[in-house]
């Protein structure tokens, strides 16, 4: 087996990044059966399974049994404290932003000290007092574990592994001195020095792609890159490294003379710079990558990228066993995968397609070899981070494709460019000469800025696709590869490919037409419902600002579906700008009952009085219904799901309960004659009319 490093490597990953997800004893279970594949493999007489199946499955058993260690040494322990009442003084970290609530933030704070004793905590906390990143208070929190949603492993990937309350005693005592906060403003200082002769939507992009700095990054800027597919520009990742690596000169040259020094140095400088942005995953997997380089190149011993990659992923996972479950971890695997599939490809398309004599073909030849290898790198590399988008449960550009290929060759020069306006500025009297560069530089974002914005209006700029089924089609479209691949007629791979595509979008679409989503969106305890079906929807609206937030990014997540009715449930409206293209104000329609058709074929039965509103939404004969305030009714209406918020009314008698509040009190008094189910994100109902009715993103309460 070939590159048996890099084959270990992503065994080890896969083997953690599964057991983050299994309970303990399959954990167990799968570790036990993987050892006795290898001894197995020990007594094989055939040489290929021993070649193959002995590393694999010892990296697997080595993976599941360091998640076990790493479990039972750091993890357990941290959660013993769960539901503890304690004195700490704690240092707000780095991503701490503000909160919802005014002076107030919300982010991780490092735990210093725990009741008056030492300690080496991280925990999150949704609402705190403080002002900034760096400082150090003491206070009162309730800490709890983490609850189970799909950021969770997120958080433990950055070694965060309970949530804290606030409570009392807010004081404080001073701005830590440790050197990532030094380091964090002197990130800030040459944030305010690149901004100074730069407008402030251009200089909010180049803080964000030089040096990290998110901060004064607007959120139509961010919104235009992620529908466009390049937010990973925005985020210092595996990209910028390499580019700026490439700055420093071809690491190929370590024969010629001084070349060693020339490494260190370039080693020291790539250091400096990951240590200035605060060490970002994504840029810690290519940084480490490129220092192994280095030390191969140190001593002479020409490296392989895979093979760098895989001694990575063995020594990120060994410090942390769930690196594995970060995103930005496996986003830059999986283009790092994308991008060596392409150039494995460009080899085999070189070698198939020889160069012809003459000198005007050979250059006709040689570009389009170049443009041909281009599009590869970035149809690969967009294909092989899709997985990952998808079952992280994003948004899939339409045209990210496009977008890459007209941006990306931008990054390097606006790099260059950045660093020379930080350069200049750290000289007085070259001020002429700073204004000039970013005069240049300025001019160089906007023209970056307005290509993403025009592609991010194109149609089909965001797809929102099917979970599983779209897994599943990827699933099978790679195995094809494989199976073209290994009976040496990939030529054929591409119209088979298409064909499958093909014939897999009409499936999906014919699956999923007349086929009605109900997502409950929204804070917890009191969220709207948001109604699709066939590119469309309707909205059945409670709440205040924050919920509008909710439901707006939801649509936009969604696709940009057409929003044809939003209903306002409330019963005091205060003023609110909908994007509906018709809206209801249910508190001035008149008592009684009201019937609105909406959608294909869809029922909404509005019921207003003065103690509350009520809609009902009838796909087929099957009620969903969501109520504010209080609707008197002399029988109780019959559901079969409602949508409760923070009390559950006598009016109402549904078979299942939908609620996204932990704390709702009313829960034994429901479960006597329906079935509770949680959700803790934007739980979803998926009705197919006639058929089925399925959720997605809950677990049912158990009564005590």
């Amino acid at each position: 087996m070939k590159r048996k490093l890099a084959a270990i490597g992503l065994a080890f990953s896969l083997a953690q990044l599964t057991a983050a997800y299994l309970p303990s004893s399959a954990v167990w279970l799968a570790a036990a059966f993987s050892l006795a594949v290898a001894v197995a493999a020990c007594f094989s007489r055939r040489g290929s399974a021993r070649r193959i199946l002995q590393p694999l499955s010892a990296a697997v058993c080595l993976g599941l049994g360091c998640f076990q260690i790493y479990q039972m040494l750091a993890v357990r322990p941290v959660l013993k404290l769960a539901g503890r009442t304690v004195q700490v003084m704690a240092t707000v970290q780095l991503n701490a932003t503000v909160s919802y609530q005014q002076e107030r933030m919300r982010g991780t704070l490092h735990i210093t000290m725990l009741d008056g004793e030492p300690a080496d905590l991280y925990v999150s906390c949704a609402n705190f007092p403080g002002t900034r990143p760096g400082e150090i208070f003491s206070a009162t929190f309730q800490l709890t574990e983490l609850e189970e949603n799909s950021y969770r492993m997120n958080y433990y990937s950055d070694r965060v592994y309970l949530s804290a309350e606030y409570l009392e005693g807010y004081h404080y005592l001073s701005d830590s001195q440790e050197l990532e906060f030094r380091l964090y403003r002197l990130r800030r200082e040459l944030s305010r020095r690149l901004m100074t002769w730069l407008p402030e939507a251009e200089g909010g992009v180049e803080t964000a792609m030089l040096l990290g700095d998110t901060t004064r990054l607007g959120e139509t800027q961010e919104e235009a890159f992620r529908a466009a597919g390049v937010s990973h520009l925005l985020a210092v990742s595996g990209l910028h490294v390499t580019l700026l690596c490439g700055l420093m000169g071809s690491a190929h040259d370590y024969r010629r003379r001084f070349s060693r020094p020339r490494i260190l140095l370039r080693a020291g400088i790539l250091l400096i710079y990951l240590a200035l942005i605060g060490f970002p995953v994504s840029a810690v997997r290519a940084a480490f990558v490129y220092l192994i380089a280095l030390g191969g190149y140190f001593f002479l011993q020409p490296p392989d990228t895979l093979t760098s990659m895989g001694l990575a992923a063995i020594v990120l996972g060994l410090t942390n066993a769930y690196f594995p479950c970060d995103l930005g971890f496996q986003l830059s695997f999986s283009a790092v995968l994308g991008v060596q599939a392409a150039g494995t490809l460009a080899r085999w398309e070189k070698r198939k397609w020889r160069e012809p004599d003459k000198w005007m073909q050979q250059c006709l030849h040689t570009a389009g070899l170049w443009l041909l290898e281009s599009l590869q790198v970035t149809v690969l590399a967009s294909i092989a981070t899709m997985p990952v988008l998808i079952a992280h449960n994003m948004t899939v550009s339409g045209v990210g494709i496009l977008t890459n290929l007209l941006v990306v060759w931008m990054l390097q020069p606006a790099l260059v460019l950045g660093l020379l306006v930080l350069g200049l500025s750290l000289v007085p009297f070259f001020g002429f000469a700073m204004r000039g560069a970013s005069l240049l530089l300025a001019v160089w974002l906007r023209l970056l800025c307005r290509t993403v914005e025009w592609c991010a209006e194109l149609p089909g700029a965001r797809l929102a696709l099917p979970k599983v089924y779209t897994l599943f089609v990827l699933a099978v479209l790679g195995l094809l590869a494989l199976l073209f691949w290994r009976a040496k007629r990939f030529g054929w791979y591409l119209p088979a490919a298409a064909v499958c595509t093909v014939l897999a979008v009409l499936m999906g679409y014919g699956m999923g037409h007349d086929v009605v989503r109900v997502a409950a969106v929204g804070t917890a305890g009191n969220a709207c419902l948001v109604i699709e079906q066939n590119g469309r929807a309707a909205v059945l609206f409670r709440g205040g600002a924050s919920n509008l937030r909710a439901v707006e990014d939801y649509l936009l997540n969604s696709g940009e579906p057409e929003q044809t009715l939003l209903v306002d449930l409330r019963q005091d409206p205060r003023e609110m700008s909908f994007e509906a293209n018709a809206i209801i104000s249910m508190d001035t329609l008149s008592p009684g009952r009201h019937t609105v058709e909406l959608l294909d074929g869809l029922t909404l039965d509005l019921l207003h009085d003065s103690g509350g509103n009520l809609a009902v939404l009838v796909v087929n004969g099957y009620t969903v219904g969501i109520m504010s305030g209080r609707v008197n009714l002399a029988q109780p209406v019959q559901l079969d799901v409602y949508c409760a918020g923070g009390s559950y009314p006598d009016s109402i008698d549904a078979e299942t309960v939908l609620y996204t509040s932990q704390a709702a009190d009313w829960r034994p008094k429901a479960a006597k004659d329906a079935r509770p189910l949680y959700g803790a994100e934007e739980p979803v109902l998926t009705i197919r009319p006639g058929c089925s009715a399925t959720f997605d993103g809950v677990k049912e309460y158990a009564v005590q």
